[in-house]
């Protein structure tokens, strides 16, 4: 993949846009289903705690991969930003897919006075194949701590005061 990748929160439009990726990803899920979960997600409002869905494009605006995001508070850690439901297919480019989701992620949680990141890893890591099986050992390499089925990032702390992610804004 020779190009540059950018991130960008969902809108409203973008979640049918997403829907072949999130079927290839999980076969079972219907855009019905997909849309009530990914409403609530692009729809934040102010004085909420930051979360969204975050995309990969490429130049052209194809969704390439894309993670859920949420500023929560955590008792052993703090103040941290929660990453799920993270999809990057398997093709080409795949590393710099997910070398893109690992920099925003970090961006995100910087900008919002996070202590950690703490992403939610598929249960199936541990048999050796697939995308569960490729992801753990990538996110070790970008400096997390793998236990369980949860990788965990510590952040140094910033001595500038929080910037807090802006809330989502959509029109009706």
């Amino acid at each position: 993949m020779d190009q540059t990748l950018v991130t960008r929160l969902f809108d409203r439009g973008m979640i049918e846009q997403a829907y072949p990726l999130v079927s290839a990803r999980a076969p079972g899920m219907t855009l019905d289903r997909w849309t009530r979960f990914a409403l609530p997600q692009v729809a934040a409002r102010a004085g909420e705690p930051p979360h969204g869905l975050m995309a990969v494009q490429n130049q052209a605006g194809y969704i390439l991969g894309m993670f859920a995001f949420a500023v929560r508070e955590d008792l052993n850690e703090g103040r941290v930003l929660a990453i799920e439901n993270v999809m990057v297919p398997n093709m080409p480019g795949r590393d710099m897919i997910w070398a893109t989701v690992v920099d925003a992620v970090d961006r995100l949680a910087t900008m919002n006075g996070c202590r950690a990141i703490l992403a939610d890893l598929p249960e199936e890591r541990n048999s050796g194949d697939g995308e569960a099986a490729w992801a753990a050992p990538f996110l070790a390499r970008c400096g997390y701590v793998l236990k369980a089925n949860r990788a965990l990032k510590r952040l140094r702390p910033n001595p500038v005061s929080a910037i807090v992610f802006p809330a989502m804004h959509t029109s009706r």
